[in-house]
């Protein structure tokens, strides 16, 4: 049998939406499933709040099919873009990343202007080869915001 093509051919990307966050966690049991069945296929989510997935958000006693496909399925994700806000310790930031270019913590500075209006600013502080944790972000935010 040759390669398949048309209508009935395997798919060439699968283009998952926001699996699971506002709709039942199955959805990304079920994308596991999917590539198990087309190991080829490309697989990209959007928003599909992987840090509460990979992170232990979910329990494993209370989804136990979840937490099994953590591991060998979910933490082999790499983030393309990534923008996540701060605020913790009373300081603001954002963790950023486009892929395949460093992490990079922005720290972001709101001060009352000159015309009533807030003024804002965006300050990078780090750029890393690796992904930080929440902790080391806030910790790097709260010395940005000492030096200012």
């Amino acid at each position: 049998m040759g390669k398949q093509s048309g209508e009935n051919s395997p798919a060439k990307l699968w283009l998952v939406i926001q699996p699971g966050n506002g709709g039942p966690v199955e959805d990304w049991v079920n994308c596991e499933k999917m590539h198990n069945m087309q190991k080829d296929t490309t697989m990209v989510v959007i928003n599909g709040a992987l840090d509460k997935v990979r992170g232990g958000f979910y329990p494993a006693i209370f989804f136990p099919k979840l937490a099994a496909t953590v591991d060998r399925f979910w933490k082999r994700f790499e983030s393309v873009f990534y923008l996540k806000p701060f605020s913790d310790k009373g300081v603001y930031g954002w963790l950023y990343r486009v892929y395949p270019e460093p992490w990079q913590v922005v720290y972001e500075s709101v001060k009352p202007g000159k015309d009533g209006n807030a003024e804002v600013t965006y300050v990078p502080v780090a750029v890393l080869e690796k992904r930080p944790t929440y902790a080391e972000v806030v910790d790097m935010l709260v010395k940005a915001s000492q030096k200012r």
